[in-house]
């Protein structure tokens, strides 16, 4: 079921491997399956939806960059934010805090769904195929 892709792994997630199809590049398999999962039952969706959780400022003369946030799948339709991650990371689950705070913040109750393997991913548009019904 999965190609190997791009022999170039993805450092930043464990066991990620780089896919590359049609000039769209995926940071894992898991990612490409819920990509063709939300494409084949025609489940709109923004690709690598960027996030600013913490504006970037100057401390002591020194530039401190932005902290964001780039998720898999926003789904505009579900009011739903998909993050495909294998594993967790302290950093990644940090980040998850500070999104769902933005969210709070703004008054928005945003679904944050984190699959972590392909049989997840299915059960999720399962999930949301029924809720359409």
């Amino acid at each position: 079921m999965w190609s190997n892709g791009s022999p170039n792994g993805n450092r930043k997630i464990r066991n990620a491997t780089r896919i590359e199809r049609n000039g769209v590049v995926f940071a894992s398999k898991v990612e490409r399956f819920m990509y063709d999962l939300l494409t084949l039952h025609g489940i709109g969706f923004e690709f690598q939806k960027r996030y600013v959780l913490q504006e970037g400022f100057r401390y002591n003369g020194e530039t401190v960059r932005p902290i964001t946030y780039t998720t898999d799948f926003w789904l505009p339709d579900h009011d739903m934010v998909i993050d495909t991650k294998g594993h967790k990371t302290q950093q990644g689950t940090l980040r998850i805090k500070l999104l769902k705070r933005q969210f709070a913040e703004a008054g928005m109750t945003t679904r944050i769904e984190l699959p972590r393997n392909p049989d997840e991913c299915s059960a999720l548009v399962g999930r949301l195929i029924d809720e359409k019904h």
